[in-house]
């Protein structure tokens, strides 16, 4: 409340001016006056400038009745907040700090180890529990990394011990390559098992083999099964599609030897078991190669469709002739229907 209204309430309080040269006032300095608290208690304060008798002295104005008040138009759309400011920003990152337990010492500390790394750069050490002892021993080991590099390797459990035996393996692998080595488990031992077994592989290779389960046993097992020229390929997609050595002697059992990596995933891959075989044996298709096996298995050709096919009138049909059958939608009651209509014959 501003000093000049201030001595109009007072002036009202005291009797040297009514209501309405109060209101007049108080409207002439751009104050809102309607109904007012403050002059309506500085009017009862002045008996709002009634005599003893109740009645009005000279000069005294009635107050005027409150005029309505109009609806208000609706209010416009709010103007998007403009950007945060610096001040906020430094709030939020010191509030950063002290949730994640880093005082002055943390800071002197990563600083002098690391340069002037950010705020950012340390609040990312604290949220992910890296210490400088941590960073002292990268730094010890001959490390030059950057800080995304010391968070991945704390995040995954890299440390110096790790980098240097990979690194003794496989030679200078990226800090990236050591990274994904701690990402999917894998360890010096399963790396030195696999280059027991004499294979040359790509970091590539043993990050795939240690996700998708290629392991000593599994390569050794194959390779007694006379699969001894799988690439790392193969063993990955034999792996990934179930293709396992009792999958193997299973189809051998079954009469199929000598399959190829890309034949056994392909069949594995459609379900083509050692059951599939012998049902295509029972319908009289003893001697289907790898490709058709699957492509009957694919297109879903069936003891029963061949049944229906005969009771059709198409005896004695050949692999091809139920794949083509099959694959372009023909069945019984197409057929009946065009032989209703006079377009096919009696087979």
């Amino acid at each position: 409340m501003n000093d000049e209204r201030i001595q109009i309430l007072e002036m009202l309080a005291a009797g040297k001016i009514n209501v309405a040269e109060a209101e007049m006032l108080l409207g002439a300095l751009g104050a809102p006056v309607e109904q007012d608290p403050m002059v309506l208690k500085a009017a009862e304060k002045a008996g709002a400038g009634a005599g003893p008798s109740g009645s009005p002295e000279w000069g005294w104005t009635p107050p005027r009745p409150p005029m309505p008040t109009p609806p208000r138009p609706p209010r416009a759309p709010r103007p998007p907040r403009p950007p945060r400011g610096r001040r906020a920003d430094v709030i939020d990152q010191v509030l950063q700090l002290r949730t994640h337990g880093i005082d002055a010492a943390y800071l002197n500390e990563m600083r002098a180890l690391l340069g002037d790394i950010s705020t950012d750069d340390v609040i990312a050490f604290g949220i992910h529990g890296i210490r400088p002892e941590f960073v002292r021993e990268l730094r010890e080991a001959g490390l030059d990394l950057t800080t995304d590099d010391i968070v991945a390797f704390g995040i995954h459990g890299v440390n110096p011990a790790l980098v240097r035996e990979m690194r003794a393996l496989l030679g200078d692998i990226s800090t990236d390559d050591v990274v994904a080595f701690g990402i999917h488990g894998i360890r010096p031992e399963f790396v030195r098992e696999l280059r027991g077994l004499g294979l040359d592989l790509s970091v590539d290779d043993i990050v795939a083999f240690g996700i998708h389960g290629v392991t000593q046993d599994f390569i050794r097992e194959m390779r007694d099964l006379g699969l001894g020229d799988l690439t790392p390929d193969d063993l990955v997609a034999m792996s990934i599609h179930g293709v396992s050595p009792k999958t193997v002697a299973l189809l051998r059992e079954a009469g199929l030897s000598d399959l190829t990596a890309d034949e056994l995933v392909a069949m594995s891959i459609h379900g083509v078991d050692a059951g599939f075989i012998d049902m295509m044996r029972q319908m009289g298709f003893g001697d289907l190669s790898p490709d058709e096996l699957t492509a009957m298995s694919v297109h879903d050709v069936t003891p029963e469709f061949a049944a229906e096919m005969k009771a059709a009138g198409f005896a004695d049909l050949t692999p091809e002739q139920l794949l083509a059958l099959r694959t372009h939608g023909v069945d019984a009651a197409f057929i009946e229907e065009m032989r209703a209509m006079g377009v096919v014959g009696k087979a």
